[in-house]
């Protein structure tokens, strides 16, 4: 096989009519950011069928992520905001709180003596309190809270009481946090959640083995690897990974034996290009009302009319903004400074010319545009790409325990 291509000026070098033409047809193809694969059409059913399953033991891989933790706990998958919010005030009933993307917890005993009567809200349940805490600006509550973001995943799935849940996890520093990550999560816990479906409060008791803590990224390189979608790879032979997630750019080189040669991190990911944009919109002079003056826009509400592939800011008639223009705008800038760095890390290391493959990863590569960029590129775009790193952690559950 050829070595893969990487001409940056591809699309760049393309006429601004061109280029704008090709734009236009890939914002409407509906291709989301960030989508939750499940196993049933309705979230309300598969948390009833997995209530019901009987199931006794699960295998699961988790990835704690930066803006949105993704797990594959058995057959099911799941992925919510990494934000975390502790309760203060327990009169109050925050446990009506309930999402598919976000829940009320209330840690009741076990092995966490620490954490006993301890009430917590997760994800976008989190994100709605005010003092709420997003993983990503601190790396070490990713280590300190990662029984919370699993109970937060087990309570949002269902699952039935009395499981045992093999897991492995992927931290960006597993020599200095490992075995911290282990002793928190380790153990028999016994919690609280608001059932899904019945809407009220049901007690789980889950024993949780950690099976393995291994550097982020690592996940995806065995699930291409040696799982579904195997790349053909000697030992001898190198391959280059890009993961745009929400916060980074990481570039990873690593050959047939999973064995990482080189990484190189480029900072501004995703959640940077939303940023931009949000910036952007907040220069408009298109005020539609004096309701919406002046108002300061959300990266998360533009995220948002991303995912739902409307592009449009805002929810109401009052602050619905069409930013397909702005959109275009950004992404141009943002794509084209980070593109160019890694063509010169790829270069530069002499790597470009002994890769046999190109791929991507990451919640980002499905950005509309994005995924357009990178086949021209020559990359193979993963299917699931933000749910990669998990489906290779639960590969590596499973041949821990022999499955």
């Amino acid at each position: 096989m050829a070595s893969p291509k990487l001409d940056i000026w591809i699309y760049s070098d393309l006429p601004k009519n061109q280029r704008q033409a090709r734009k236009n047809k890939t914002l409407t193809n509906n291709r989301t950011m960030t989508t939750t694969y499940t196993n049933a059409k309705n979230w309300l059913v598969q948390a009833e069928l997995l209530a019901k399953s009987g199931l006794t033991d699960l295998i699961a891989g988790k990835d704690s992520g930066a803006g949105y933790g993704k797990a594959i706990i058995g057959d099911f998958s799941i992925m919510m905001p990494a934000t975390y919010s502790l309760v203060r005030n327990r009169n109050i009933m925050h446990h009506e709180t309930i999402s598919k993307d976000g829940c009320w917890v209330r840690y009741v005993e076990g092995t966490r003596l620490d954490l006993k009567d301890v009430q917590f809200f997760w994800g976008s349940a989190a994100l709605a309190q005010s003092d709420h805490t997003l993983l990503h600006e601190d790396k070490a509550k990713k280590a300190e809270l990662a029984l919370e973001s699993i109970l937060a995943d087990l309570s949002v799935l269902n699952i039935p009481d009395g499981v045992k849940l093999e897991i492995s996890l992927s931290n960006h520093n597993p020599e200095r946090w490992g075995q911290e990550i282990k002793r928190r999560v380790e153990g028999t816990h016994t919690f609280e959640h608001l059932h899904p479906v019945t809407r009220s409060i049901v007690t789980k008791t889950v024993e949780i083995v950690v099976t393995g803590i291994y550097p982020e990224g690592f996940g995806s390189i065995a699930h291409c690897l040696f799982g579904e979608a195997s790349l053909v790879l000697d030992p001898s032979e190198l391959a280059i990974a890009l993961d745009i997630g929400s916060s980074t750019w990481l570039i990873t080189v690593f050959n047939g034996s999973g064995a990482v040669i080189d990484r190189h991190l480029i900072e501004g990911g995703a959640g940077e290009l939303h940023s931009m944009i949000a910036e952007t919109l907040d220069k408009r002079n298109d005020r539609v009302s004096l309701l919406s003056k002046d108002v300061k826009h959300s990266p998360s509400l533009v995220n948002q009319g991303i995912i739902e592939a409307t592009f449009t800011y805002g929810g109401n008639h009052l602050t619905g903004k069409k930013f397909e223009t702005e959109y275009s705008q950004c992404l141009d800038q943002w794509w084209s400074t980070r593109i160019e760095k890694f063509a010169n890390f790829v270069t530069a290391g002499n790597y470009l010319d002994r890769a046999k493959y190109l791929v991507a990863w990451g919640g980002g590569v499905s950005l509309p545009v994005v995924d357009q960029n990178l086949a021209d590129l020559g990359f193979v775009v993963l299917n699931n790409p933000q749910f990669i790193n998990a489906l290779g952690l639960k590969l590596l559950t499973q041949i821990a325990e022999g499955a």
